[in-house]
């Protein structure tokens, strides 16, 4: 599952899996705190210095990506590589070595924290619809054309939901559409959701922005396939047009190369 919808409220499933991990933690540390073992400052110094490995993992893997520093402080891209997060093993090996008193309490906190994102992801895995393939809908074109997915895919596809009201949609349109040329072996295929041609023409018109292949979804049909209301999100096709990869929120410059070299054979697009 790509996403955790909450009332109006949409998260990436990764974010709230963390979330769970640290609400798991930070409850058991409330149980150790009424028997006078405080921990809750370290558990904060442990989430925030995985927060910052994965955050940094990612910005050493892809720095080329990024066109300046402020760029790379822009976390809503959700530039994450979590590998880096085990920067906080030393953390909490340190934690346990020179506060004994509260090692179990440590240890404690870190396991439920360990066990509830396990059992979140595994539940998240089971409820996610099964990959199929490009999915019979119809589309249509600016000028009212009706036209199915599969006939407008080529090869490699990359499928946008979007809408011009979406402000993390506006902010990944300039990403995409310098993705156009920077990927040629992929066909992007932005698909509006629910809006008429005049709003996504003039909003295409005030922002100079030009994609080769722009289709409107009148009835959100595409986003009853994917299970997920919430916008922005990719979906990635194979050659074989089988859905082999998923994205929920803005993408940047190098959260879209993560995204397209980890799901594509031979790594880099």
């Amino acid at each position: 599952m790509d996403a955790v919808i909450i009332g109006p409220l949409a998260l990436p499933a990764g974010t709230f899996v963390v979330l769970i991990g640290f609400l798991a933690a930070t409850l058991t540390s409330l149980w150790w705190q009424r028997r006078g073992q405080y921990i809750e400052a370290t558990l904060w110094r442990i989430a925030i210095t995985a927060v910052l490995g994965a955050r940094l993992a990612f910005l050493l893997r892809y720095h080329s990506q990024y066109e300046s520093w402020l760029a790379m402080l822009d976390i809503r891209d959700g530039g994450w590589w979590w590998p880096g997060a085990l920067l906080a093993l030393p953390v909490l090996a340190v934690s346990l070595y020179r506060q004994p008193r509260v090692r179990a309490a440590l240890v404690s906190a870190s396991a439920a924290a360990l066990l509830s994102m396990t059992l979140t992801f595994a539940a998240l895995e089971a409820l996610s619809p099964t990959p199929s393939t490009l999915p019979e809908v119809t589309l249509y074109n600016l000028q009212g054309e009706a036209t199915t997915l599969d006939a407008a895919s080529s090869g490699v596809t990359l499928v946008n939901l979007w809408a011009t009201w979406c402000p993390p949609c506006r902010r990944e349109m300039p990403v995409l559409e310098a993705g156009q040329q920077r990927y040629p072996g992929v066909r992007f295929i932005l698909a509006n959701q629910g809006e008429n041609p005049n709003q996504v023409r003039q909003y295409l018109t005030e922002g100079q922005l030009h994609f080769e292949h722009l289709l409107l979804d009148p009835h959100a049909d595409l986003g009853r396939y994917s299970g997920n209301r919430g916008l922005p999100l990719t979906l990635l096709f194979d050659q074989q047009g089988q859905e082999v990869g998923r994205h929920f929120g803005p993408l940047s410059d190098a959260s879209l190369h993560h995204f397209l070299s980890q799901h594509l054979p031979g790594g880099t697009p």
